[in-house]
């Protein structure tokens, strides 16, 4: 079969579908991908197993004009490309690819989306529902197969009538449990020598790009709330700087400047997920998040905001505090209860096996029908 994937940017595709997309290699099918490449943003990602690559000009933003001219080059990729199925991800790609894909499904071709997190959500603002709500509804109707990863967006596309002809359900893109598996006293301890760590500190991690969407500044509350009672206390922030500048001033305002690190985008969440005693979330929302479920293989608690997603894997693993978004007092008092715990770990790890990368896998191999 010969596959289509398109995401709006490059890294979408490097960090989440590589796995499945050498699978389908490794059995005889062809995969090409469409999007806008973004490598300086995020390096070190490997796409060398796809066999052709289209640069499209894909924009984040419904407003910006360059969609007028992604949507014209990706219906000749479609048109032309005789694919047998198109794999679309991310808003932006999604809505053009099936907005573009109408000449190749009269053909036979079938469209398949995966909603990563749709934009209206329980606790969106009613300008995103305005926005985007409408427009998935409608583009439903051009979608062959509905994928979605949390229960909310599937209850939410069922009771809502989406018109797709199948939504199904799996959880995520999966994750290498052979990777991320639970740490060893041993292991930690290394992994907190190799990193400059003490035995005296209490280290946090959150893995996210430094964005509104993640929220960092809830955690910057709890812990300028903490600084006195519980001084020994390290956040670590591995992700994309793009709010950094502002972020670093909030840090210094609050007098906590000390207790954070901001380390840029990071290829090594597993060594730092070793090190770490705790893992938090302040998002505001998620699809389905693979920093949760790292921490949890890792064996590691999770403190995260009470949002879809985040709810789905601390509800799943069994080992983890849901506090309620930017209600930093709450997000504050479960760090100072894990704190005062002695830091527990290596619980519910077996509870994430549904996670396992190789399962998903085989999971969409069956949705595709191959």
């Amino acid at each position: 079969m010969k596959f289509l994937f398109v995401a709006t940017v490059r890294s979408h595709i490097g960090q989440f579908h590589m796995p499945l997309i050498r699978a389908l290699k490794a059995e005889g099918h062809t995969v090409h991908a469409a999007y806008r490449d973004n490598s300086a943003d995020k390096k070190g990602l490997d796409l060398s197993a796809i066999d052709r690559v289209f640069e499209v000009p894909f924009e984040r933003s419904p407003y910006k004009p360059g969609n007028l001219l992604a949507y014209r080059k990706l219906k000749a990729i479609l048109d032309n490309g005789d694919y047998d199925i198109t794999h679309c991800h991310t808003p932006m790609g999604a809505v053009i690819t099936r907005l573009a894909a109408g000449r190749a499904r009269k053909r036979g071709a079938k469209v398949f989306y995966t909603a990563h997190g749709f934009h209206f959500y329980r606790g969106a603002s009613k300008l995103n529902w305005a926005l985007y709500y409408p427009v998935e509804k409608l583009l439903s109707g051009r979608t062959d197969t509905l994928i979605t990863i949390n229960r909310e967006d599937h209850d939410l596309a069922l009771s809502r009538r989406f018109a797709a002809k199948r939504i199904v359900r799996i959880d995520g893109v999966g994750v290498e449990l052979d990777r991320f598996r639970a740490v060893t006293e041993a292991e930690r301890a290394a992994a907190r020598a190799e990193l400059g760590f003490s035995e005296g500190q209490t280290v946090l991690l959150y893995a996210a790009d430094l964005s509104k969407r993640k929220n960092q500044p809830m955690l910057f509350r709890a812990l300028a709330r903490l600084k006195d009672r519980c001084p020994n206390l390290l956040l670590l922030l591995p992700g994309q700087p793009i709010l950094q500048a502002e972020y670093e001033a909030q840090c210094a305002q609050l007098g906590i400047s000390g207790q954070v690190r901001f380390l840029g985008y990071r290829r090594d969440i597993d060594r730092l997920l070793a090190a770490c005693d705790c893992v938090v979330s302040s998002s505001r929302q998620e699809g389905l998040p693979i920093n949760l479920i790292e921490a949890a293989a890792r064996g590691k608690y999770i403190i995260a905001t009470d949002v879809r997603g985040n709810a789905d894997v601390v509800r799943q693993s069994g080992f983890g505090t849901l506090v309620a978004l930017n209600d930093d007092e709450a997000m504050a008092a479960a760090i100072q209860a894990f704190f005062s715990s002695g830091c527990p770990g290596n619980a519910g790890t077996s509870a994430v096996s549904v996670y396992d990368q190789g399962a998903i896998i085989e999971q969409l191999k069956e949705i595709y029908g191959i």
